[in-house]
Formats: C-alpha cells, sequence, structure tokens
C-alpha cells in the first residue's frame, strides 16, 4: 500500500474548543497530533496521504502545506457533513479508494508496527481488515474504545491465519479485543457504507465493518505489543504525551528482526539529485589492475615511484600512526613559503578531488549554477550534480581557447561559482592572464584548477593574483608532478578569509600522518622532483613529435603531463582506437566523459620505455592495412 486516506473532519469538541485550533492540530510532545500521525505513515513507505477535512479545514490545510518534515504528497477533500458519523467522511474519499488503502483516524497515535503488520497481513481480494488489540486491560479509556468480538471458529484460508470480525461496537458486552482505528480497506467498504448511507442518510465506520463482518470479509490484525492510544479527551492528551516522553517519538516501535529489507528503497532516502548522478568511472582502473601487463597510460599518473626521501618519510610517519594526524601546520608553512604565502592562505585536501566537492558544498544550494568551461575535468560537473546545483557548460572556441564572453554571458542571477582548469584538462592549454582577469572582475567565486602547473612551460601559476582577487581559489594536487597521486594530497590557495569559510565545511584529520610526512618530504627533494618534471616534459615532446608523423591523428599541444590526439579523421572511433592499443599492452583513454565534441584521445606521458612502446603501437593500430580495429 502506498496510499493512506486519513479522517480529519469531526469537531473533536471532547478535547478542543472552538477558540483552539482544530483537534488534529493538538500539540503532543510540540508536535500536532496529524503531523506524528502522517511521518509514521511516511516512514513506512505511504507516498500520498489524502486529507479529509471539515471543521476550520483550511486552516488544517495551511498547517499542514507549511509543515517541512511531511514530503509524502498531500491530497485535501472536504466532507461538508462533517457532524454526521464518520463513515460519511471516508465516503467524501471514496474515488480514492481503487484499492488497498490504509485508513486511519487524525486522532489516533500508534507505533509504526501497526501499519507493518496491516502492510504485510494477506488479505484475500474483497476483503477489508482492523488492527486489533487483544490486551484489553492496557487501554487508556476502555469504556469508550470500540469493541471487538471475533469469530474464532472461521480462520482466513492463507498462508497467515487471521480471525474473522463477528461483531463491532461500543457498547457489545462480550468481546475479545478493542478497535485501534486503523484499517486495511479495499472499495467492498465503501459498497457497504453506501448502502448504509442510501438508507439512513448517515452512517459510520461501524456500520460498514459490520455489514462486512456478516458476510465473513472483515478481518481482524492482531497488533501484538505494538502501543496506541485514541486522543479524544484531555486526561488521553496528558497520556499521550508521557507515552512520547517516555518511549519516543515512535512509541517504543522497533522493527521485528525478521523484517525484510528492500535494498533499492534506500535509494528514496537521498534526494532526487542524488538518485540521478552517475558516480564516476573507474572502469580504466580495473583493466589497468586486471591486466598488469599492460602500460597505464590513461589517468595522468606519473610513471616514477616516491623517491627514497619519501618512502622514508612514509615509514617514520607510520609508526604513529595510533595517533591522530599531525603536522599540518608545517606542510602549510612549507607550501606558504614555496607560493610566496601566509600559512592561513593554505587548505589542505585529500587530493584535489577532495576540494573540488568541498568548495562546491561550501558556496552551491540545490537549482543554484555552476559555470564551467569544456572540455574539461568531469569531477566539477559531477560534484556540482550532488548538491542539487546546475552545471552550465560553456564550450571552448574550435581551436580550444577558453571563451570569456560565453562564459561571461551565461552568468545569471543563479551564477554562485565558476571553475576553470589551466593548463585544462583535457585539452593542455593555459588560460591567459587577461583572459582570467576578466572573469575574476565578476566578484564570482572562482576556481583555478592548477594540477598540471609544475609542467606547463614557465610555470606560470595564477596563485599571485590572488592578493588582488579574494574572490580567487587556486587548486594543487600532489598527483601529477610529484607523484603521490596514491596518497592523496592536494590544497587550495586564496585568501584567508576564503580559506576560512571553506574550513567551516572541511571534515577534521582528512589527510593522514602517512600523506603529510609524504608531502613535506616530496617538497624537500628539490632536485628529485625538478629532475622528474624535466623527464616528463621532454617525454611529452617525444610523444608530440613521432605522433604527429602519424596519418589521421592530429596532436593538440600541451602544457600537462599527457598528449590529447584528436582522431576525428583517424577512421574509427576513439574507443576502438583505445581497444587496439590495449591488445598491444598500451592502455589509454577515450575522453567523451570530459564533454569533448571532437573525438579525442588522451595519452599519459610514461617513462622513456613506456613512451617508446606506446608510439610503436600506435604507429602499428595506424598502419595496419583496411584499418582492421579491435572491438
Amino acid at each position: 500500500m502506498k496510499r493512506a486516506i486519513v479522517l480529519a473532519a469531526g469537531r473533536g469538541s471532547r478535547l478542543v474548543s472552538e477558540n483552539d485550533p482544530p483537534k488534529p492540530l493538538k500539540l503532543i510532545g510540540q508536535v500536532p497530533l496529524i503531523v506524528r500521525i502522517l511521518r509514521a505513515l511516511q516512514d513506512e513507505g505511504i507516498r500520498e496521504a489524502v486529507i479529509v477535512l471539515g471543521d476550520r479545514g483550511a486552516m488544517l490545510r495551511e498547517a499542514l502545506d507549511r509543515e517541512p518534515s511531511i514530503v509524502m504528497r498531500l491530497r485535501f477533500v472536504t466532507n461538508r457533513q462533517f457532524d454526521k458519523g464518520n463513515g460519511v467522511s471516508l465516503l467524501a474519499a471514496a474515488e480514492f479508494v481503487d484499492g488497498p488503502v490504509l485508513l486511519t483516524m487524525a486522532d489516533h497515535l500508534y507505533s509504526p508496527e501497526i501499519v507493518r503488520r496491516l502492510q504485510t497481513m494477506d488479505v484475500p481480494a474483497g476483503h477489508c481488515a482492523l488492527a486489533v488489540d487483544h490486551d484489553i486491560e492496557r487501554c487508556f479509556d476502555v469504556d469508550d474504545a470500540t469493541k471487538v468480538a471475533l469469530d474464532v471458529s472461521a480462520p482466513v484460508g492463507s498462508t497467515r491465519a487471521h480471525a474473522r470480525i463477528a461483531r463491532i461496537g461500543k457498547q457489545l458486552p462480550d468481546y475479545d479485543c478493542l478497535d485501534t482505528g486503523v484499517f486495511r480497506i479495499e472499495p467492498a467498504l465503501i459498497e457497504k457504507l453506501e448502502e448504509v448511507y442510501a438508507q439512513r442518510g448517515d452512517c459510520s465506520l461501524s456500520d460498514g465493518v459490520g455489514a462486512l463482518a456478516a458476510e465473513g470479509k472483515m478481518l481482524a490484525c492482531d497488533v501484538g505489543d505494538a502501543r496506541w492510544i485514541d486522543v479524544d479527551t484531555p486526561a488521553a492528551a496528558q497520556r499521550a504525551e508521557a507515552m512520547v516522553h517516555v518511549f519516543g517519538d515512535g512509541l517504543g516501535d522497533e522493527p521485528e528482526a525478521t523484517t525484510n529489507l528492500d535494498p533499492s528503497a534506500m535509494e528514496l532516502f537521498a534526494p532526487s539529485w542524488v538518485r540521478a548522478v552517475k558516480p564516476y568511472n573507474e572502469s580504466h582502473f580495473a583493466v589497468a589492475n586486471e591486466r598488469r601487463d599492460v602500460d597505464r597510460m590513461m589517468s595522468n599518473e606519473s610513471p616514477f615511484t616516491p623517491s627514497a626521501r619519501v618512502l622514508d618519510a612514509i615509514m617514520s610517519a607510520a609508526m604513529g600512526s595510533n595517533r591522530y594526524p599531525s603536522g599540518t601546520d608545517d606542510l602549510r608553512q612549507k607550501l606558504a613559503a614555496r607560493e610566496r604565502l601566509e600559512a592561513e592562505q593554505v587548505l589542505l585536501g585529500a587530493g584535489s578531488a577532495e576540494l573540488i566537492d568541498l568548495v562546491v558544498r561550501t558556496f552551491v544550494a540545490p537549482g543554484e549554477e555552476v559555470l564551467i568551461s569544456v572540455p574539461t575535468f568531469s569531477m566539477y560537473e559531477a560534484r556540482t550534480r550532488t548538491v542539487g546545483g546546475i552545471p552550465v557548460l560553456v564550450p571552448m572556441s574550435e581551436d580550444n581557447d577558453f571563451d570569456v564572453p560565453s562564459l561571461i554571458g551565461a552568468i545569471t542571477e543563479r551564477t554562485k561559482l565558476v571553475f576553470l582548469c589551466t593548463p585544462n584538462n583535457p585539452t593542455g592549454n593555459v588560460m591567459e592572464e587577461s583572459a582570467l582577469r576578466r572573469v575574476l572582475r565578476l566578484g564570482l567565486p572562482t576556481v583555478v584548477d592548477e594540477a598540471y602547473v609544475e609542467l606547463a612551460r614557465g610555470e606560470q601559476s595564477y596563485a599571485t593574483l590572488i592578493c588582488e582577487y579574494p574572490n580567487l581559489i587556486v587548486l594543487r594536487t600532489f598527483s601529477k608532478a610529484f607523484g603521490l597521486a596514491g596518497i592523496r594530497v592536494g590544497y587550495a590557495l586564496s585568501h584567508p578569509v576564503q580559506i576560512a569559510l571553506l574550513s567551516r565545511v572541511k571534515v577534521p584529520w582528512n589527510i593522514s600522518s602517512l600523506a603529510i610526512a609524504a608531502a613535506c618530504a616530496a617538497i624537500d627533494d628539490v632536485a628529485e622532483h625538478a629532475a622528474r618534471v624535466q623527464a616528463l616534459c621532454e617525454g611529452r615532446d617525444f610523444l608530440e613529435t613521432r605522433l604527429s608523423r602519424l596519418d589521421g591523428v592530429s596532436v593538440i599541444p600541451s602544457e600537462a603531463n599527457f598528449v590529447l590526439l584528436d582522431v576525428s579523421q583517424a577512421g574509427a572511433e576513439p574507443d576502438e582506437i583505445v581497444a587496439s592499443l590495449l591488445d598491444r599492452g598500451v592502455l589509454v583513454r577515450s575522453l567523451a566523459s570530459h564533454r569533448a565534441e571532437r573525438k579525442l584521445v588522451r595519452i599519459t606521458v610514461g617513462d622513456v620505455q613506456q613512451n617508446l612502446r606506446c608510439a610503436r603501437a600506435l604507429e602499428a593500430v595506424m598502419n595496419t592495412p583496411a584499418r582492421v580495429w579491435s572491438t
């Protein structure tokens, strides 16, 4: 059952006066009665509630429309004859009883276990069921309760036997249990109520239940130990307050251990924008891990393992792994000195990926926009979507330049953040300072991702502009030129005010002691770092020169640790070329996920031998007679 009908039409004069809010809005534990009921239904999978209004219905509807905790769909119908029996209120919602639905009163508090038992009960078609309590002594007001007599001689033929109801009424002299006010109904009950109403001009739920019982079609569902109370008088309201205080909002509810949980239902707890997000595609890592014989030239990793100095620092730090991480101040001081900034202008992250996510969560709310120049690193768009933000994708020009006029033209009153990557992944080009200044002058928080800056010719960083533009956030990483991708260290550079703002959102201890030690050692290992950067730049030059000779391949010059190939004229799709290279022991990357409009293949710069093997493999692929591609 996904729908419930809640009867909330009566005056409730025994509990509230005319000067009070309507009875369903009576506060129990500072929460209105009807809100508690709707929350219980909502928590048990009910997705739509039909509220039958009557006395002061407009006030009740307005209160429910404003209630933030109710996320199920609410429908409202009005019973203008609300002074009559509660059966008339149900008839007002008859059109919504088109199959099994839950029926409940707006003044009965109950444990969600009652709903669960009704939902899982085996009820034959055309039958209805009433949740009943056999523990009569615990009822707060037995005299006022509706009594139920059972026909135990006629069990229901199903996998779980339930007694049939024989009679129901407040004045039964002999009875077996009490009516809790929670039903599982079908159109059959509506038909009986319509017959009674046609004869008398009025009807109660007990009339309909009695008529179905006479035909053996009204079943009793034992609620077991589940708590409930009819909040119909001031005394009952006081008892309800005490029950909530002692047993909690769920009245002590604890689902049975045998309850079968549907794993797919967990998605319903996530916001719609999270459910729509596609996870980052890591399939290329899986291929690399399965094929140890291939050269990993697909993820812009360094081909060089950590230096001896870095490994010694990691081993030393590992001895103190029983302690929470320390040393972040030392690392921030080193980074600040390297960039000629102050330590309070540096924020550490588990790689620049965490910092991208951190910036998005700091500035972007659902429905707000993030400006992204594409093609570029897919993480900017992906993390924007996880917070309900709207990525606004602005294509680069045909010659891979940042299209600043289009970027500026795409800004609206909802724009909260701008992402730029320079050198850009995957195009490898650097944004001109004059172009960047045009964007920064807009005053929007602007992220400049410099993951590859150490490999750029001239190593031009825009961190120097932070003193002029406090809205600038520069991101860096130890994953590329420093070769510590598996250690996960990145950092943000910005104005102290921006860093303090981001720090409010950052989780503590996000960088491990081992990562801190490795990064500090890598910074100090100046000569080794310079040698590795030089080797990568020479490898990049080799690949660009060698691969530019191939027919059907256009090499796009790069300022990063990769070479980008436009294979639009190669006579094959990028995925086919990638597969053919993999057959020859070289793993590279097709770039459809980077929002590239052209057919692009990206090759990460490796060591001397890897670069040579890659060049020979691609030459063999491109020179294959009749271009026989792998599939």
